[in-house]
């Protein structure tokens, strides 16, 4: 298991808990992984202190036995067009609510 690449979302900080807060996307072999991770730090704190607590908490729960609360991505083959659910289709059919 080999670490390729490391992406936050949106990092934003909760006062009620005093931490900052993030979903951090770990890409390895191929494949993304997304798990939540929370660093109890300071409003004031450094960024690079804040990025490092956050990777090592999704490091941590990527490497564990039992990985717990995470998303996984799978890769569609190249060939396969992605699938909507069908509520997004048009309905010509169905009259409009007046």
């Amino acid at each position: 298991m080999q670490i390729e690449k490391i992406e936050f979302d949106q990092i934003r900080y909760n006062p009620e808990h005093g931490a900052f807060e993030a979903l951090v996307k770990i890409h390895d072999a191929g494949e993304t992984f997304t798990y939540p991770a929370r660093l109890c730090a300071p409003l004031h704190a450094e960024f690079d202190r804040i990025a490092r607590g956050l990777v090592q908490t999704a490091a941590q729960a990527h490497t564990a036995p039992e990985p717990g609360l995470r998303l996984h991505r799978v890769p569609q083959a190249q060939s396969e067009s992605p699938r909507h659910p069908s509520f997004w289709a048009c309905h010509p059919q169905t009259p409009l609510a007046a």
